[in-house]
């Protein structure tokens, strides 16, 4: 059966995941408030990590292979959306499968010990963070760039151009984890929430994607899901001034949601 995608952003599972931390934090913009900051982390403990040249981090650009020529984070490996899709489903967009995972990210010499840095310039570094997370590599493991690339370069820290040569290393996936299965769910879940006062089904794509004035490349129609609550992903993060690209505190965000009646109580299913 298939199975609807689902973009699990750090802003949700920051406050219903535990996690370890394994750097003195740095205080994201406006100081977060969030339940497990340790999910992220700021330009300079990356920069600090890579000055030590820790043998564990890996850095991963979730970028089009032409912006990451354009200039990456010293290090930093390239994925892009298509390596992370599954290859043979009819249906584009689709979850790649658990090999497919594991034989990339051998490829780029991930280790099943790496610590994960991963970045991009919009939000698809968070789509790798939910496959890789819903495969079960370990949450304690990974982190996701506060700002991304441009908190980076904002930063004037320095980037290179020659894409970064690896040697292939055997890695593997633990499998599903329990107590993770809600990273996944299927259409006919989804259509029973749509029914139940206690559930949410939220589109955080662009406005122009909700009202059907564009229709992603390789969608089968325009449109929306009857009945859904819409709030774009954006809105989690700062759009201007010094902070663009950071996620916003704990409190705002709380606000943007609460705003639409999406409440801590309600189980929330996104698209």
């Amino acid at each position: 059966m298939d199975r609807w995608r689902i973009w699990v952003f750090p802003l949700v599972l920051s406050l219903s995941l535990p996690l370890m931390g394994i750097v003195q934090r740095a205080f994201a913009i406006p100081d977060g408030g969030y339940a497990h900051p340790d999910m992220l982390i700021q330009p300079q403990e990356l920069k600090v990590l890579i000055e030590q040249e820790d043998p564990q981090i890996r850095i991963i650009d979730v970028r089009q292979r032409v912006k990451y020529i354009a200039g990456h984070i010293p290090g930093a490996v390239q994925i892009w959306r298509p390596d992370i899709e599954d290859r043979d489903h009819p249906v584009r967009g689709m979850m790649a499968k658990e090999e497919q995972i594991a034989e990339l990210m051998g490829s780029l010499r991930i280790r099943n010990d790496s610590t994960l840095v991963i970045y991009s310039d919009r939000y698809d570094h968070a789509r790798l963070w939910w496959i890789l997370a819903f495969y079960g590599f370990p949450l304690r493991q990974m982190r996701l760039l506060d700002g991304g690339i441009d908190a980076w370069m904002a930063q004037g820290y320095p980037t290179e151009v020659a894409p970064r040569k690896v040697e292939k290393t055997r890695f593997t996936l633990p499998g599903k984890p329990k107590g993770l299965e809600g990273l996944l769910c299927t259409l006919p879940e989804v259509k029973s929430a749509l029914k139940r006062p206690d559930r949410v089904v939220l589109d955080v794509r662009s406005k122009e994607e909700f009202l059907g004035e564009e229709k992603k490349k390789g969608a089968a129609k325009a449109g929306r899901i009857p009945e859904v609550i819409w709030i774009e992903w954006k809105e989690a993060v700062v759009q201007e001034g010094p902070y663009t690209g950071y996620w916003k505190s704990a409190e705002e965000i709380k606000k943007i949601y609460l705003a639409k009646g999406i409440t801590p109580e309600k189980g929330i299913y996104i698209y």
